[in-house]
This record gives structure tokens, C-alpha cells and sequence, in this order.
């Protein structure tokens, strides 16, 4: 008999006098929100965005696609809740939260993500985060402005590009993947992920047998790391409880959030399995080689649709992409909203400026120019302006400080 035993729990941590998290675990639907907005508006934002996601419990759906969508439109409607609240009370101005929610059917596991609270999966000894944080310092990652080491360290490395109540809409992550008996599914705040190292997550999980020791096992490791935030773990496992207890792996791999160009999503989601439900049709030719008709007719009709997109970008289609994209940008010293893909097309610009602020460069802190110079991308036209509103600002009498080079890169004094 198989069965999925969830387990959570929040902890204020060590230095805040509040928790500002919130955690959901039901029959069919987890979630961990990560507050933020100060006073009590953080406890709002992050248990206000968990009522969509519980609505879901105990729904049967046709299939995947109805599933994920409906996830994602409980994730919506989760954003358009804290945002109403934050117009209606001014006590709630600014307040927005992180969400990583899950849902289980049968076997089947759909996640959607908003913000840096993460999904990890551990599955025969592999330990890979699922989600991707949606963060200053994870775009300078990203880009390759830093490595993943002075993320760790960098003073900006709590500011997210992406959460719940922060504007009208929102962009929201999801995926699907079918379970395995022994698998287990971590939801966490960054009150643990930003403390405590993906490899020790990973030994704890392996080595703690009883689930809800292991839970604790995981806070009392963040609060021994000091604690500085707070902590919400939620751990899902998918036992086989009629199996012969299967050998634990003492060796671990680790599959952290590496650069987005680098990522195998397609390698991923085949270890995990995806929504894609067509079989591949391999024919042997005389050389006794395998090629696969779907590869073919793939490749074949991305060509075609490549063709089609390129096409209609020159010739009019322009206008529906730059409706839909944004990011925030250079206009020679001033700083300004681009919309549009940025991107050039031979001789043609598949972005125009939208508005512009009364920020210029020379404003600008020095390690944050390079972005502005290689644009910013924005999820809407709000998540633009907010970009804006929080760009970092040097102060008019600061003078380089020494390390600085000419790009603005500054040496960590804590490194």
C-alpha cells in the first residue's frame, strides 16, 4: 500500500519577535508562505495567500493540464487577495509574500512557486531543488555577474524579483512530476535554505528516519546556524508501506540551482517524468543507428514555427510581443521602462521605451549599474515600476570605495 505521510512546522527563529510565515499541510494541498511588509502585514500577505491554495483540497480533476491550472489559478487568485487587502487597509501597504504550493493526486505531484521559498526533491540519493528563486542575487547568477558562493554572501541577496501582493499581476512557475515510492518533497522558507547548506539538508533527510524528527532535526540545524529568519519546513514522503524497507543512499548528490543556461530541464523532467505523455517511435535504418521520428518532425516543425515567429515580428506581429514584455533599462543615462523583447533583429529593435523615471546612472550604487546596463527583465509592467522604486541609490556625497573597479564590482569585506 502506498500512502504520502506530510509532516510540517514554523518557527519564529532566533531574531525575529514575530513569524511571518505561514504553513498549509491538508489531504491534498501544502503550502509554506514567506511574509514580509512589517507590524502584522507580513502574517496577512503569507496566510491570506494560503486560502486559494486550500480551496483546492479534496478536488478531482480531469487530468494534469486541469490540475497544474488549477494550481496556478489559485496562485493568481492568491496575488489578487493580498493585493486588494494591501489597497483596502493602508496598514498593508507594500505587503507581499513568497508561495510554494504542491498538489498531490494519486501519484501525481504539481508545484507552483512564487518568491524564494523552495521545493527540493530527494529521490534514490539524488537531492535537487526544483524551483528557481526569483531573486536579485539569482539573476546576477543568472547573468554571470557572481557565482553561486558570493550569492551566499552578498548584501542584497533578500531582495526578490517576484512575490504575492506586490502588484496587479503576477507570473507564476509550475511543474509536474509523477512520485516514487521513497521519495520525499521538502517545502521550505529561505529561514532554512538561506542558512543551513543544501548538502546538510540533504544528509538530514537521508539519515532521520521518523519524519516529524526530521523536521525538527532541520529547525534546531537553522537556529544553531543563528537563526536570523523565520523557519518553515514542510516535508512530504511517499512510502510503499507493503516493500522491503529499500537501502538508504549514503551517497548523496546534490542538484542545487545552477545558471539558467546551463540548466537540463529536459534532463530533469526525464529523472522525474513530465506532463508529456507521447511515446517517442524509434525506427533502426540499415546502419543499425536509431532516430527518432518525433525528434525529426519536432525539429521539422520548430523551423517552420521559427520561420513564422521571425516573420511576424518584422512584418507586425511586433506589437503583440512588446505588449507583453518588459524590463527596465538604459535610455543613454536615464534609467526607463523598456517594452518589448531585448532583443535586436537586424537593423529592427524589438523594444521601445514606455516610460521614464528620474533616476539617472550616476545615481545608481555601482555594483548594480551592470544590470541596468544589460536590462532587467520585469514579469509586468508593475513588477517594472516596483524595479524601480528599488534600485539601490548612492548616497550624493559617496566616493568610490577602494576595490571598486570600473564596472562597479565591489570585494565583500565579510568574503
Amino acid at each position: 500500500m502506498r500512502r504520502l505521510v506530510a509532516t510540517g512546522r514554523s518557527d519564529v527563529g532566533k531574531v525575529r519577535e514575530g513569524n511571518e510565515d505561514a504553513l498549509l499541510v491538508r489531504d491534498s494541498v501544502y503550502a509554506v508562505a514567506d511574509g514580509m511588509g512589517g507590524h502584522l502585514a507580513g502574517e496577512v500577505a503569507s496566510a491570506t495567500a494560503l486560502e486559494p491554495i486550500e480551496e483546492l483540497d479534496g478536488r478531482i480533476f480531469q487530468d494534469d493540464t486541469a490540475a497544474v491550472t488549477a494550481l496556478r489559478d489559485a496562485v493568481v487568485a492568491a496575488n489578487e487577495r493580498v493585493s486588494q487587502l494591501a489597497v483596502e487597509n493602508p496598514d498593508y501597504r507594500g505587503m507581499g509574500t513568497t508561495l510554494t504550493a504542491a498538489l498531490i493526486e494519486g501519484r501525481r505531484l504539481h508545484v507552483a512557486h512564487v518568491g524564494d521559498s523552495r521545493a527540493y526533491l530527494l529521490r534514490d540519493g539524488h537531492f535537487s531543488q526544483l524551483t528557481d528563486d526569483h531573486t536579485l542575487v539569482q539573476h546576477l547568477v543568472d547573468e554571470g555577474q557572481i557565482t553561486r558562493e558570493e550569492a551566499a554572501r552578498h548584501p542584497q541577496r533578500s531582495v526578490i524579483t517576484r512575490a504575492i501582493g506586490v502588484s496587479n499581476d503576477v507570473d507564476v512557475d509550475s511543474m509536474s512530476l509523477e512520485l516514487q515510492p521513497g521519495d520525499q518533497l521538502l517545502l521550505c522558507s529561505d529561514g532554512l535554505s538561506g542558512v543551513v547548506e543544501d548538502e546538510d539538508i540533504a544528509r538530514t533527510l537521508v539519515e532521520v528516519h521518523d519524519p516529524d524528527e526530521t523536521v525538527d532535526t532541520l529547525i534546531d540545524l537553522a537556529n544553531d546556524a543563528g537563526g536570523p529568519d523565520n523557519i518553515t519546513v514542510l516535508l512530504l514522503r511517499y512510502e510503499d508501506t507493503e516493500a522491503e524497507d529499500a537501502p538508504r543512499h549514503r551517497t548523496i548528490s546534490i542538484s542545487s540551482r545552477v545558471d539558467a543556461g546551463e540548466r537540463d530541464w529536459a534532463g530533469e523532467m526525464g529523472r522525474y517524468a513530465s506532463l508529456n505523455k507521447g511515446a517517442t517511435v524509434l525506427e533502426p535504418d540499415k546502419d543499425g543507428d536509431r532516430r527518432s521520428v518525433g525528434a525529426i518532425l519536432g525539429k521539422a516543425t520548430a523551423i517552420v514555427l521559427a520561420v513564422a515567429v521571425v516573420t511576424g515580428v518584422v512584418f507586425g506581429g511586433s506589437q503583440f510581443l512588446l505588449s507583453r514584455s518588459f524590463f527596465v533599462g538604459l535610455d543613454g543615462e536615464q534609467v526607463v521602462i523598456f517594452e518589448g523583447i531585448n532583443r535586436e533583429l537586424g537593423p529592427f529593435e524589438l523594444y521601445r521605451v514606455t516610460e521614464r523615471s528620474e533616476v539617472t546612472i550616476e545615481e545608481v550604487q555601482l555594483w548594480y549599474r551592470p544590470q541596468l546596463e544589460s536590462g532587467f527583465p520585469a514579469a509586468d509592467l508593475g513588477d517594472a515600476r516596483a524595479l524601480v522604486r528599488n534600485i539601490p541609490l548612492r548616497d550624493t556625497e559617496e566616493e568610490p570605495e577602494p576595490g571598486e573597479d570600473a564596472t562597479g564590482e565591489v570585494e565583500d569585506p565579510e568574503a
